[in-house]
């Protein structure tokens, strides 16, 4: 765990404590110093970067424990407890805190509330209320939650757990990468696998937003699928995972192939 925690660290602190920083606006700076404001901002931040930057936790495991028999294990656990803290986040603890930081605002804001913070349990009474009551007019309007649709609360439910499995893909993706670039050069190394890296946490993050039922429903009123567009941008990193598999299972076989021919090529000398 250490040498993952040493691995992810410096990303976390670029991302999480880098992105508020990006924000000040010049001139003048206007940054609000509201404590549960920048609580809320790192909070979501952190439950959306740790599956991805787990990536480089996956390349750090294998420098530690080699190909062998504890890496799958190790990786699971690693993936798994890190999958858990990004749901607790995002599903639980940033919520919470935007829901304090309202309330914090402005009374008005009570009705922003109607169904409590958009916790899971919040979120499924909200659901609850809209499939009981259906309004004439569907909206995505924050000051009107009891019109909210039915699939985008469903979705809204769905994506941090879709978030959080994307945590245990994604560290083996990292273990994958390492095992097949164990032969290249130092630098050819680094570059290989940020590419392998940033190429699927970019292409997951694009699936995202692509299967996501917000913007259809903005632009043209389809309800599309809350669930599948949760659960349906896992789709790509499994296959970057068969992929790297195949691949390193190639290397794999090359290596035993060509060790007798050095071998007898050797006793020929």
């Amino acid at each position: 765990m250490g040498a993952v925690a040493r691995a992810m660290w410096p990303w976390c602190v670029l991302f999480i404590v880098g992105k508020p920083l990006l924000e000040l606006r010049q001139p003048p700076y206007e940054w609000s110093a509201s404590s549960l404001r920048w609580a809320w901002g790192v909070t979501e931040d952190a439950a959306l970067a740790l599956p991805f930057l787990i990536f480089a936790g996956g390349v750090a495991l294998v420098g530690v424990l080699g190909h062998s028999r504890r890496l799958v294990r190790t990786a699971v656990a690693v993936g798994i407890s890190v999958g858990a803290v990004s749901y607790a986040l995002g599903a639980w603890v940033a919520p919470e805190v935007h829901s304090r930081f309202l309330a914090a605002l402005d009374p008005e804001t009570v009705d922003l509330q109607r169904f409590g913070p958009r916790t899971p349990t919040g979120i499924l009474e909200n659901l609850r209320f809209v499939e009981a009551d259906p309004p004439v007019e569907y909206t995505l309007s924050v000051s009107a939650p009891q019109r909210f649709p039915p699939n985008v609360l469903r979705w809204e439910l769905h994506r941090p757990p879709a978030i959080a499995a994307f945590a245990v893909v994604n560290v083996f993706l990292g273990v994958l990468a390492a095992i097949l670039t164990l032969d290249f050069s130092r630098r050819a190394q680094r570059n290989a696998r940020l590419a392998i890296g940033v190429f699927g946490g970019i292409a997951f993050f694009a699936c995202l937003a692509a299967a996501s039922p917000v913007e259809p429903f903005v632009r043209d009123g389809i309800m599309r699928s809350g669930v599948l567009g949760a659960w349906a941008p896992l789709v790509f990193p499994l296959v970057q995972a068969f992929v790297l598999v195949y691949l390193v299972r190639r290397r794999e076989r090359r290596r035993h192939q060509t060790r007798p021919g050095w071998s007898i090529r050797g006793s020929r000398m």
